[in-house]
């Protein structure tokens, strides 16, 4: 019975190994108990049916799929996650998961983590504000509006800003999230806002004086 155990719980952590099919939680779990099995020879029921779940997520089954999402994630899905990934880096959720999307090209989230971190609410909006058509164009010019102002102290005020680059990278859910780099007309050193602080910038028209006819003269 320990000799099967083991056999068993050895064989769930080499298939994960090599498919990457439970989480970090799963794979300490498997640990402990491989150790408890060592040392005394059983696992109480609650243990056995925690294993029985990760031990189902590894089946050929299970293996095939994970092949096939592995497949799927990096032609499809991947430039989404990285996408929501620098999302969640700031945001401070997902964490642990957003770092290891962006700092490991060849790591291939859970179909379910993929799932939870990309397809929520906050994230899709993310996504929406990444494949939006810009609304000012690179070379175009801009000012500020509203609490944008109040973050430059209100020393742009009316400045006009040209834009010099639009970013990649979304670190909002809000509309308008879209990041601009911009620099003040008059300034050295560019600024970062989001579409919604500005807006485009309309020249001053010159009021045209009335000129007098001869009609318009009294007598």
């Amino acid at each position: 019975m320990k000799e099967q155990l083991l056999a068993r719980i050895q064989n769930v952590i080499d298939t994960d190994a090599e498919c990457s099919l439970l989480s970090d939680w799963e794979k300490g779990f498997l640990e402990s108990i491989q150790e408890q099995v060592s040392r005394r020879g059983s696992l109480s029921q609650k243990q056995l049916d925690i294993f029985s779940k990760s031990e189902v997520k590894c089946t050929p089954e299970a293996i095939e799929d994970a092949k096939s999402w592995t497949q799927l994630y990096k032609s499809q899905y991947r430039e989404s996650a990285l996408v929501v990934a620098h999302y969640y880096k700031n945001a401070g959720y997902f964490t642990g998961l957003a770092m290891k999307v962006l700092e490991n090209p060849e790591f291939v989230p859970t179909r379910q983590a993929y799932k939870k971190m990309c397809e929520n609410k906050y994230a899709v909006k993310v996504l929406e504000t990444f494949h939006a058509t810009p609304l000012y164009a690179v070379g175009s010019t801009v000012v500020l509006r509203g609490p944008a102002l109040e973050y430059a102290n209100r020393r742009l005020d009316g400045t006009p800003c040209l834009v010099l680059e639009i970013l990649s990278e979304v670190v909002s859910a809000a509309k308008g999230g879209k990041q601009y780099k911009v620099l003040p007309y008059g300034d050295a050193m560019p600024l970062v806002f989001e579409e919604r602080q500005i807006k485009k910038c309309k020249p001053n028209s010159k009021k045209k004086r009335k000129t007098k006819t001869y009609s318009d003269v009294p007598f």
